[in-house]
């Protein structure tokens, strides 16, 4: 019994002691992004492909809330892997076009080998800093960020960006899940958005999952 009862003392501190790890990580890479463009690294892309995680992370419930159509001409802000850009390129169809602008070329090569395996022709991939200007402006009818704003320090050049990508009437839609290492708030999202020249459409889902859909006047 006494064994038993040390061996289970011993789990619990591990358990505490990975949790205290995973704590202390987040808060060290949320710190950081504030300074460095700290982005998801291209060695854990494979969790972000795993179809469990995109059944956990809600992308269906993403794609719905960001009310895509066909024929639109559709960007997304840091894509990762594609996880919600590539089923977001096959809703636009047909007519439509998605671009993914993408910092890490580990990524890039994995986006596009993504689209090849789903044979979705409609994107291209773009390698460059969001910060920047990489499209024609007044060229798209829908921006979208996933998790991805709070990973670049300069956050008001992000939303400028997008701003001008944007037709007049267009949507910026950014998703936000608590527990993400960059988790931004619903009052931080409206108001860099708001900054930025945008005019709040809508907002779905709870604090801790949710999307913000903003309007280019």
């Amino acid at each position: 019994m006494k064994q038993k009862g040390a061996q289970s003392v011993l789990v619990a501190w591990v358990l505490i002691g990975l949790i205290l790890f995973c704590v202390v990580v987040s808060l060290g890479w949320r710190w950081g992004s504030r300074r460095w463009s700290l982005p998801c690294p291209t060695l854990l892309a494979w969790s972000l492909e795993n179809p469990a995680f995109q059944r956990m992370s809600g992308t269906q419930v993403t794609l719905d809330r960001m009310g895509l159509q066909s024929g639109q001409r559709v960007p997304e802000i840091g894509p990762g892997p594609g996880r919600l850009l590539i089923p977001a390129a096959q809703r636009v169809l047909p007519g439509g076009e998605a671009v993914g602008i993408e910092l890490q070329p580990g990524m890039l090569e994995r986006l596009k080998a993504g689209a090849a395996r789903a044979r979705v022709t409609n994107l291209t991939a773009l390698l460059g800093d969001a910060t920047e200007p990489h499209v024609p402006e007044a060229s798209f009818d829908l921006v979208f960020l996933c998790t991805v704003l709070g990973e670049v320090p300069d956050r008001p050049a992000v939303l400028r960006q997008a701003f001008r990508a944007l037709k007049s009437g267009g949507v910026l839609s950014i998703t936000e899940k608590f527990g993400d290492p960059h988790y931004q708030t619903r009052s931080t999202v409206k108001r860099l958005a708001e900054e930025a020249g945008f005019r709040l459409q809508s907002i779905e889902g709870r604090w801790s999952f949710f999307t913000a859909n903003f309007v280019k006047p």
